[in-house]
Formats: C-alpha cells, structure tokens, sequence
C-alpha cells in the first residue's frame, strides 16, 4: 500500500477527560489507533517496548499492537483517542473495534488490508503541533454535519503523515525538554508566554532554558515558542473558517500586524491568510 493510498475511515473519536484505570493486563487493537496526550502523563509500554507519555506526545498504534497505558494522577486530563482504518474499504463498520485483553482477544476480528511500510509498527514521539488538528479532526466528527466523516478522514491522514515525518527524525529528548515543550504546547495560547514564564515554571534562567533547547532541537526557547505558534495557525488555516484576526488571537500574537508579519517572514507569503493586502494591517513587509 502506498501513502497516495490513505483514506483514513474513523470509527470513534474522542476527548476523554476521565482518568484511564491503570491495569496490570495489555490490550491488543483491533485496529489502528491514535492517541495525544493534551493534558496527560505517564508511559506506555507497546509492542514489549517503554515510552514516556508528557503533554504533546503523540501515539499511532496500528492492528494487533499489544500496548498498556499508565498515568500519573492529575486534576486536569485530556486524553484524544481515535480508533480507525488506514482505508475505507469497511466503511460499512460504524461501531468502533476497540481493543481486547490477551485472554479475549480474536484475530478474526482484525480487518485485513496491507499496512505502508513506514507505519507498520507504533509510533511515539513528543509531535505537540498535532494539537490543534487532532482537536479540530474529533470535533468534526462529533457534530456528525454534513461531509463530517471527509473532513475528519482529510484532517487524520495530515496527522498521520505528520507521524511519518517525525518518526524519520533520528533525535530524542531530554525529560525536561519534553516538559518544556508540552508547557508551550499547552499554554501557548496565552500572549503572556515569554522566555522568563517559562524559565520560571522550571526553575531556570531564561538563558540556561534557552540554551538547552537549542542543544537538543535546533531552537531557542523563543524561536520554539513562535514557531509552534505559526505552526498552530497554519492548522486553523487548514481545519477552520477562522479570519485572521481570530487566528491571531487564538495562537497567542500579541497583535494581528505582529503575527502577519511573522507569517510572511516565514513563509514567504500573506496569501494563505486571505488578506487582499498585506497593509491592511499596517505591515511594512
């Protein structure tokens, strides 16, 4: 199967707010599955193998993967889950599959089709900038609207190329550059968020913080910080009717100039934002 082939069927998603019950017994899918910790900490053992789980890791599991998922107490959680085929070709099956313990597990109930290559086997790496995508992805199909289950299909396989992409990446993260990057994941939203916010929720010198996330990603924590920003907006761009301005303040700009400015300074171009031109805001671009 080719990744031109994608045509990802969604049979459950959602937004769980609940605690999962911590079990000693592995679960087994049914078919594939996809989970983002928005607000969510602890590990998962899949496939014999340990991951840690921090907010903005992202996890693709796909059919007969063997997995048990553990987190830490908190007050808040949420926890996306979706459950689905890489295919349509059992889109009469509505109800979603699940998963089975060990003991009640049934191979026939697998649906058989090839798997591409390269996602084959679980995926878990920290991929925050799926936030916004998979929460608008679970929305759509909540609302059941017309051409709900397209749009939904549409957004899942960006994310799950998204997966591909990162998987490829050879680098892996210290535990507290991936706490530093779920803290941007899950309040980068609020125009406040600067270096020293950060620094102080971790008990750093901005420049120390800074420093240690240009060692391991590549990025300053504010070249980080904006261009998860940016990022996040190119995925209202994608998934919503939101105008400018909305984006803008929905991705924690400081201003609609600020962050037009920014947009084509990155990109190149202001065309995507739908404005008829870019002084519209006063930007000397």
């Amino acid at each position: 199967m080719n990744l031109s082939e994608l045509n990802p069927h969604i049979r459950y998603a959602r937004i769980h707010k609940v605690h999962y019950n911590n079990v000693n017994e592995y679960s087994i899918c049914y078919d594939c599955r996809l989970f983002f910790a928005k607000k969510a900490e602890g590990h998962i053992i899949a496939d014999n193998k340990k991951y840690n789980i921090s907010i903005g890791t992202a996890i693709y599991l796909p059919p007969l993967t063997k997995y048990k998922l553990n987190f830490i107490e908190t007050q808040n959680f949420e926890f996306i889950v979706l459950d689905f085929d890489l295919v349509n070709d059992f889109s009469h099956l509505k109800s979603g599959l699940g998963t089975a313990t060990a003991k009640k597990f049934s191979k026939e109930k697998v649906l058989s089709y090839p798997l591409p290559d390269l996602l084959k086997n679980p995926i878990v790496k920290p991929i925050p900038q799926l936030l916004q995508p998979l929460t608008q992805c679970t929305k759509n199909f909540l609302i059941c609207d017309r051409f709900y289950r397209e749009r939904s299909s549409a957004i899942l396989k960006l994310c799950l190329l998204e997966f591909i992409r990162e998987s490829q990446r050879n680098e892996t993260y210290s535990a507290l550059c991936e706490k530093v990057i779920g803290y941007i994941c899950e309040n980068y939203a609020d125009s406040n968020l600067s270096n020293k916010a950060v620094a102080d929720e971790f008990g750093y010198h901005p420049y120390h913080l800074s420093r240690i996330l240009k060692q391991e990603t590549g990025k300053s924590l504010r070249q980080y910080l904006i261009d998860y920003r940016l990022q996040m907006a190119k995925n209202l761009l994608l998934t919503t009717s939101d105008d400018v301005e909305q984006i803008a303040w929905k991705t924690g700009f400081s201003s609609t100039a600020y962050f037009v400015k920014l947009f084509h300074m990155r990109t190149g171009t202001t065309d995507k934002l739908g404005l008829p031109q870019a002084n519209q805001f006063k930007v000397k671009i």
